[in-house]
């Protein structure tokens, strides 16, 4: 059953496409390179896996690094990676420091790519 208060809401790519065009914050995940290498357009680059040991940053950084972003705990944010499975991380952190309108791109960049849509670099 699915807990309508649940801060994290679950999208398709239309949904990115449409956040995108109206200014939502979209964050990708992935390792910086990565995402230099291709990613959603407008998207910003807030990695959740440090690139010196591979360990995943610790949450209050990651909320640092969205909030520098210019995300605040009340706004929309749309949340990717390459397979949904950072982003999905990501998007538990985030909800549990107390963001309440966080959507997560479950597909993300394989889904993205499959479909041939933009990819900026």
């Amino acid at each position: 059953m699915t807990d309508n208060n649940d801060p994290i809401t679950v999208i398709e790519s239309a949904r990115v496409q449409e956040a995108a065009r109206v200014g939502l914050p979209v964050i990708d995940v992935r390792p910086t390179s990565m995402y230099e290498a291709g990613h959603v357009p407008g998207a910003v680059n807030v990695p959740l896996i440090d690139p010196e040991d591979g360990s995943m940053v610790p949450d209050d950084q990651l909320v640092a690094a969205v909030e520098t972003a210019g995300v605040q705990p009340t706004d929309d944010v749309v949340l990717y990676c390459q397979t949904g499975l950072h982003a999905g991380l990501a998007a538990d952190t985030l909800a549990q420091k107390g963001f309440s309108n966080v959507e997560l791109y479950s597909g993300s960049m394989n889904d993205w790519s499959a479909k041939g849509l933009p990819i900026e670099h």
